[in-house]
């Protein structure tokens, strides 16, 4: 199984999880995911993790690099503390794929400074 047939499972998600999957893949240019227990991990560049839940909820549990601080917080796509050193949200809605893509980015930027990096804060201003 790969991630793409898993992310089938989820109805009206399916194309969500699909963009999701394809943009992860191209932010980490040549990079796939793996099957980790229940989460796919993007390899070899560890920034993101999808786990597609169907079988009693239909959502996406996305883990990210980077504490929440890092993120400058969306009201549709709430963020919070994961393990260490990451963060959590979960898609329930197509609403919500923007918010889903900006984290992800703003992952894999952090994940591109290092483990070393001095963490800072992201806000989004409208001028």
């Amino acid at each position: 199984m790969n991630i793409r047939n898993e992310l089938s499972n989820l109805s009206e998600l399916t194309s969500i999880g699909l963009a999701l999957a394809d943009f992860c893949e191209a932010l980490a240019e040549g990079g796939l995911f793996e099957r980790s227990d229940a989460r796919w991990v993007m390899r070899p560049n560890n920034f993101v993790t999808l786990e597609p839940h169907w079988k009693r909820v239909k959502n996406i549990a996305i883990s990210l690099r980077g504490k929440p601080e890092e993120f400058a917080p969306l009201p549709e796509l709430p963020i919070k503390a994961g393990m260490s050193g990451y963060s959590e949200c979960k898609v329930e809605s197509p609403r919500q794929l923007a918010a889903a893509a900006f984290y992800i980015r703003r992952a894999h930027e952090i994940y591109e400074r290092g483990r070393t990096r001095l963490p800072k804060g992201q806000k989004v201003v409208e001028t």
